[in-house]
């Protein structure tokens, strides 16, 4: 066994010691109210988290829709106010251009469909090259890798692979509504924009 597995095996498998066989701080009276009050915010903290996410998502879903309005209405932005209750109290909310474009062909197909001859106006090709598995596993030529793979005489094609991935082109935020509504709305559920944010 190697110096690191059996270091990791053994931290691993070492058992955690119960709050009961702790040894217990000596604590000014001050101490134990700060305790108190910090058990106390921490559990306000986190129902306030909760209460603002709730909040966050309604006001992200009703200004959406006004943002998809915008768009197909021929007024796109990227930022909308939203108004608070009293004059000095508002929020901004920011859509970036930010897509997540799954890579199956299923998914891309069904894409295609829906963009039509827009796709390679909202899309772009990427390659990629990552090194194959088998050559992950060998010790030996990741060592020559690192190296340097000129000086190892390495075949650069015998290393690694090339690969394609499907990415948004910029600006896809306004250009997805050269789309009808009824085709957006297939789109959007393909094609996940990023969450807007509320500043």
């Amino acid at each position: 066994m190697s110096k690191f597995r059996s270091k990791v095996d053994t931290k691993s498998t070492g058992t955690k010691k119960v709050a009961s066989e702790l040894p217990v701080a000596s604590v000014t009276d001050r101490i134990r109210h700060d305790v108190e009050n910090f058990i106390s915010l921490k559990a306000e903290i986190k129902s306030m988290q909760a209460t603002q996410k709730e909040m966050e998502e309604r006001i992200r879903d009703c200004v959406r829709k006004q943002y998809i309005d915008l768009g197909f209405s021929g007024e796109f932005t990227k930022s909308i106010y939203v108004p608070g209750i009293s004059e000095n109290t508002k929020l901004t909310f920011v859509q970036s251009d930010r897509f997540s474009v799954p890579q199956d062909e299923e998914t891309i197909s069904e894409i295609k469909k829906v963009t039509g001859n827009k796709f390679n106006t909202f899309f772009k090709t990427e390659e990629t090259i990552v090194i194959k598995s088998d050559v992950l596993k060998d010790e030996k030529k990741l060592d020559k890798i690192a190296t340097a793979c000129e000086k190892a005489g390495l075949d650069v094609g015998e290393i690694f692979e090339q690969s394609e991935k499907i990415v948004a082109q910029k600006n896809l935020d306004q250009k997805q509504f050269q789309l009808t509504r009824k085709k957006f709305d297939t789109f959007s559920t393909l094609v996940r924009q990023s969450s807007a944010a509320l500043k």
